[in-house]
């Protein structure tokens, strides 16, 4: 299905499409010209729990969206008398992943954007468009929205005329982690910092887990040897670990991720409540050595757990993950990591352990021609990294 999805988008070598329904305007491939328009565009502001965020790209859109797809696919919107204004932009990236444990590939939409001062004018319409008419028919397309984000879920989870029709896989939730409580079976595990010589266990290790998780990406860990691959923008060997069990076992593995340098989270507002109780909990949080939540329109410093990866049922192995990965954060001068589970992930359960703010979010498939959620084996765990979101 995806196979033949890929191959029919790179056939297609048209770089402007028009819609008799918006004549005024045109969408086209992004270029490098693009970047700061689409710097602009994606800080639109996102509402969540209390606070409204921006979720940037500096000091690059293009360079970062390399993170979260293997395969960018930028498309923007434009005025037909002035091709070089963005008004709207929507990303329509592949994901190279194992589903029903073999590998495929899935579209992955987001990034949709329009310009305030355009709005009404027709070009989300413009976009829907483009995507009914140079998408083969049996296309399908995956989106996760912030629960809290009304404008979106009403763009992308409400059926419409000439839209994709929406279909709810699960809900997802994001935790940022500030505390984590050590696990009474912790000293059974053994951490060891990847290095070259382990990079063979490690990629057979990842790939066992396509039995247990849908959509996990085929990692190759040998990408980390140069530390200039662009999917593993700011990673190195020796952000990642190991987790061996008393008989020397692979059982677990996770990285630890900065993506302050090209991806930002700000906080742009709070609201009231959160405003009031902002001072009392930073002096908390200062004491505890939890994450600080940061003043008005500044970013919020975290990292990302890459590659959480462990048996589902193995909840213990997942426990000591958490736990060696709060301990590890200190040397990275961080307070709190990211993490993104499934709802029906058996780990989650272990989250009741942490100290987290929590961000919750709905996983959605997208298609023209019915529901396509029935292709996807269910009882696999379905799998998400926050920083490829």
């Amino acid at each position: 299905m995806n196979a033949e999805i890929s191959n029919a988008l790179e056939d297609n070598v048209e770089k402007i499409y028009r819609s008799e329904r918006v004549p005024h305007f045109y969408v086209r491939a992004a270029t490098g010209e693009d970047d700061v328009q689409l710097r602009t565009l994606i800080s639109e502001n996102m509402p969540s729990n209390g606070m409204v965020l921006s979720f940037e790209r500096n000091p690059s859109y293009l360079h970062a969206t390399h993170t979260q797809y293997n395969r960018p696919d930028i498309r923007v919107v434009v005025p037909e008398n002035q091709p070089d204004k963005v008004v709207g932009m929507m990303n329509l990236g592949w994901k190279y992943c194992f589903i029903n444990g073999k590998p495929d590939v899935l579209r992955y939409v987001s990034d949709l954007r329009l310009d305030r001062d355009y709005r009404g004018q027709k070009i989300l319409r413009l976009l829907m468009d483009y995507l009914q008419d140079k998408l083969p028919a049996d296309s399908l397309l995956e989106s996760i929205v912030l629960e809290g984000n009304a404008p979106a879920r009403q763009i992308l989870h409400e059926k419409r005329k000439g839209f994709p029709v929406p279909y709810h896989y699960d809900d997802i939730q994001t935790f940022m982690v500030s505390q984590m409580k050590k696990p009474q079976t912790y000293e059974q595990y053994r951490f060891e910092c990847l290095s070259p010589e382990k990079i063979a266990a490690a990629n057979a290790f990842a790939d066992a887990m396509k039995a247990h998780y849908n959509f996990l990406p085929n990692y190759d860990f040998s990408n980390l040897i140069t530390g200039h691959h662009p999917f593993w923008r700011g990673l190195k060997l020796d952000d990642f670990h190991l987790i061996y069990n008393l008989e020397n076992q692979i059982v677990g593995i996770y990285g630890l991720w900065d993506q302050k340098p090209f991806k930002q989270t700000r906080v742009v507002h709070y609201s009231w409540p959160l405003t009031l109780a902002k001072p009392f909990y930073n002096v908390y949080a200062q004491f505890q050595g939890a994450l600080l939540l940061p003043k008005k329109d500044h970013a919020i410093d975290y990292l990302v757990l890459h590659s959480a990866l462990c048996h589902p049922q193995y909840t213990q192995v997942f426990g000591s993950l958490l736990y060696h990965a709060k301990s590890q954060i200190k040397y990275y001068r961080k307070y709190a990591f990211c993490i993104t589970l499934a709802k029906n992930d058996p780990r989650i359960k272990l989250m009741h352990n942490t100290r987290s703010h929590v961000i919750h979010a709905i996983h959605a498939f997208h298609s023209f021609q019915g529901d396509p959620c029935g292709y996807f084996d269910r009882s696999k765990i379905s799998y998400f990294e926050s920083g490829r979101i």
